[in-house]
């Protein structure tokens, strides 16, 4: 059995109020298409299908439309579950509608704990699918007032799982969990309140054949081979420039996983860092062979002087700049940054610290000296 892992698309998202939907229209268009390149049997969408409790209903449609495709034009299963980014009820909307021999989509923790259970040469497969869930909502809906972490969370929804498995069947699970060991980047969102645990051991995963986790933006495994984040499909943040995305390709024998395939994305606007003094920057823009115009750039600038909108300038070169960086600017820059660090009872070193700002040198002896006299002269006009 071929199983495509996905997860963390965060459908309506924003950088730096920049829309993302137009890129990740464009990057469903890759998942369908290794869907049918590679004879896809079971599309796993590990959580966080859209980026807010309450999405934007263009990021909706967006969503439907997509899934409703690869129902009616490939023949793949769907799996999918709320992260902590998705308002359950809204994930398990027309949830009733939902053909149960190929599509399990599971918000609410009391929807369909039961697994969907698929077929090849080698027998029976079954999925489960586990949505992240809030404390007091693992309480309630297992009578169970001991859940204090999200570990204890997800180890009650295995249990139940555990239960709807046939006998003999390889066990896939799809869950959204911050595993132990994993590497984040700056946009994952805590998993638990303030003083609590939010990681939850690989060993809690035990006679999975396969788990399919989403949560962290970076592909990496979980402890196992088997246990594995499959990344999100694009960068969210600049310290995720640079780095290639993927979807991960499962394929699944009869004593388990047999081999995993990472399948590149191409990224419609890849997210990039450029660093140097202004000039340099505008300068290597215009050159051939530059970034692409579509690029989204967090310049980095290393002058140390006052510029004159910098930011303005770089987007003449680069039209997507969604953060300025000054990596060495002076810590008061301009006279009126000036004069909050300056002395105010001292007129000469009020003077030197504005000079020191603009020019990046306080004044000499005979500098000085002129400074004095001239404030001298004021002092004198004024009396």
């Amino acid at each position: 059995m071929r199983i495509l892992h996905t997860s963390d698309w965060h459908l309506g998202r924003t950088l730096a109020q920049e829309s993302l939907l137009d890129d990740q229209a464009r990057l469903l268009d890759q998942v369908f298409e290794a869907i049918i390149d590679h004879e896809v049997d079971a599309l796993i969408i590990a959580g966080d299908l859209f980026d807010r409790a309450v999405p934007r209903k263009e990021a909706v449609q967006l969503f439907n439309d997509f899934l409703a495709r690869v129902y009616g034009k490939t023949g793949a299963a769907i799996v999918a579950i709320a992260g902590n980014h998705d308002a359950p009820d809204r994930i398990s909307f027309n949830a009733a509608l939902q053909d149960p021999r190929r599509v399990l989509i599971r918000g609410p923790l009391r929807d369909r704990p039961q697994a969907l259970v698929l077929s090849d040469v080698h027998g029976q497969v079954a999925f489960s699918a586990l949505p992240y869930c809030e404390i007091f909502a693992a309480r309630e809906a297992f009578g169970d007032v001991g859940i204090a972490s999200p570990a204890h969370a997800l180890a009650a929804q295995l249990v139940q799982a555990r239960q709807h498995v046939p006998a003999g069947a390889r066990w896939v699970v799809t869950a959204h969990a911050f595993v132990e060991g994993g590497q984040i980047t700056e946009t994952e969102r805590p998993l638990a309140q303030v003083g609590g645990i939010e990681t939850v051991p690989s060993a809690i995963f035990d006679g999975a054949a396969y788990v399919a986790l989403g949560h962290l933006h970076r592909a990496q495994d979980a402890g196992a081979p088997h246990i594995r984040y499959c990344g999100s499909w694009m960068g969210f943040g600049f310290d995720e420039a640079d780095e290639e995305k993927s979807l991960t390709l499962v394929d699944l024998g009869a004593a388990g996983v047999s081999k995993i395939t990472e399948i590149p994305l191409t990224s419609p606007r890849p997210l990039r860092i450029v660093t140097g003094k202004l000039d340099d920057l505008l300068a290597a823009g215009r050159a051939p062979g530059a970034l692409g115009a579509d690029a989204l750039i967090k310049a980095v600038l290393t002058d140390e002087g006052a510029l004159i909108d910098a930011i303005g300038q770089l987007r003449a070169v680069y039209p997507h700049v969604l953060q300025l960086e000054r990596l060495n600017r002076l810590a008061a820059v301009g006279p009126g940054a000036a004069a909050t660090t300056a002395d105010r009872r001292d007129p000469v070193k009020l003077v030197a610290s504005f000079l020191d700002a603009v020019r990046g040198r306080v004044p000499d002896d005979t500098e000085t000296s002129m400074i004095d006299e001239a404030l001298t002269d004021l002092q004198s006009e004024e009396v």
